[in-house]
């Protein structure tokens, strides 16, 4: 009987020590790993044979084992992915490692490229951009600059078309006259003008027919007519026309009514940033949406941008003297140094300066960070610079490198993707797949 009991107790050790291990594997992922590696192991089999339909399930499985081991095993079904030709689940595993910050440079560009190769240019390059915010990678900032700037080029009928903000109701002159077009170039409007100005927000503009000044809407209706004798309209301004009337420029309604008498200047330029340049006698000034005088009339020039304005993102260039400044709103300047040459500024970007000879361009502090090379330059909008080299126009980045093959008789800065150019004599317009927001 003891010897029974004996026996007993030692099979109940046996199955206690056993349920002990077998706990402590399973607590401590052993038998998880294990399982993990044999599943790794075949499937490195089928991969070393190219047999990708086998090894690809077998990676997937493994990774449900959820070890340490997993970030080299999703590398390998990356590789399986790509060889196999399954982009989906590679992208989808991508934008995943993505997210966890454990995707490897050629990843991001992998999944880009196939992105790029879907026409989802901006879904690619904000997975670029994403992996640049978290690596810096050089490489994918090489990557990156190589293919951002994906363009077409629309060669239309007119001679001339000017930058809207927004693309929308472009003027354009062409055998008629002036009219409007949208931005793939295509008339808006049947009425052709002697001349027009932009329109508003409002959606006013002014036109030209027959010697006598208009306002009119966006679906070409007669709004007010000139009767006090304007002999020019520089542009639209607010709700203000900027107009010349016996030699001076003040703000009119839509009716051509003065209705800032005591502001009358020899020439006059849009508001923008809540700030406009006015000229009284030979010199210039600025003066706030209210007509408060923010500078004197001291300058002896300013920097007009392609909308008709001389501020853009808070900043302007003026001359004193043989020098020219950067200022902001309020006047102040924003560096001591200064340019013999400058032109206005279209965005947040690099500002076109010059020293008498060539351009180059200035950051917001003041300091050349592209040295003077080129014959003109315009300011920097939406990441690049028009830029004459020889008698030719072109395009670069901030890198200072140029993104666009073609070559150009004139060109204007971009906005909102477009940029207008001359190519032959008519004017043509170049559109950005992709800008950076």
């Amino acid at each position: 009987m003891k010897r029974k009991k004996a026996v007993l107790a030692a099979v109940i050790i046996v199955f206690l020590a056993l349920g002990w291990i077998f706990s402590l594997r399973t607590a401590t992922g052993a038998e998880s790993r294990e399982k993990q590696q044999e599943l790794t192991k075949e499937a490195d089999e089928y991969a070393k044979k190219a047999l990708w339909v086998r090894a690809i399930p077998l990676y997937e499985e493994a990774l449900q084992c959820k070890t340490g081991d997993n970030e080299e095993i999703e590398s390998r079904l990356l590789d399986a992915y790509y060889q196999y030709g399954d982009m989906d689940s590679y992208n989808d595993l991508v934008e995943k490692r993505a997210a966890e910050n454990t995707a490897a440079t050629q990843e991001y560009i992998n999944t880009s490229d196939s992105y790029i190769a879907g026409y989802d240019l901006e879904r690619g390059m904000e997975l670029v951009k994403r992996g640049i915010d978290q690596t810096g990678d050089q490489a994918l900032i090489e990557y990156y600059e190589e293919n951002r700037y994906v363009y077409s080029v629309n060669v239309t009928k007119y001679e001339e078309i000017i930058p809207t903000e927004e693309n929308l109701f472009m003027p354009a002159c062409g055998e008629n006259g002036w009219c409007y077009v949208d931005e793939n170039g295509r008339e808006i409007l049947t009425e052709s003008y002697d001349a027009v100005s932009r329109f508003n927000a409002d959606g006013f503009a002014a036109v030209k027919k027959g010697g006598k000044y208009y306002t009119i809407l966006q679906n070409g209706d007669k709004y007010g007519v000139d009767e006090t004798g304007v002999n020019d309209v520089y542009g639209m301004s607010g709700n203000h026309i900027l107009a010349e009337v016996n030699g001076k420029y003040s703000y009119y309604d839509y009716d051509f009514n003065c209705v800032a008498p005591a502001h009358q200047y020899e020439e006059i330029t849009a508001n923008a940033c809540g700030a406009a340049a006015v000229k009284k006698g030979s010199k210039w000034g600025i003066i706030t949406d209210s007509g408060e005088t923010v500078v004197d009339f001291t300058l002896d020039d300013v920097a007009v941008n392609s909308l008709g304005a001389v501020f853009a993102d808070g900043k302007a260039m003026v001359k004193t003297g043989e020098s020219w400044y950067f200022i902001n709103t309020d006047g102040e300047r924003l560096c001591e140094n200064g340019f013999a040459e400058a032109k206005a500024p279209e965005s947040s970007g690099y500002i076109a300066v010059g020293n008498g000879e060539k351009w180059g361009f200035m950051d917001e502090t003041g300091k050349v960070v592209i040295e003077y090379q080129y014959e003109d330059a315009l300011s920097f909008s939406e990441g690049l610079g028009a830029v004459k080299i020889g008698d030719k126009w072109n395009y670069i980045s901030e890198r200072n490198v140029r993104v666009i093959d073609q070559e150009f008789a004139e060109a204007k800065p971009f906005h909102n993707k477009i940029a207008q150019a001359e190519i032959t004599g008519k004017a043509a317009l170049i559109e950005l797949e992709y800008v950076e927001k």
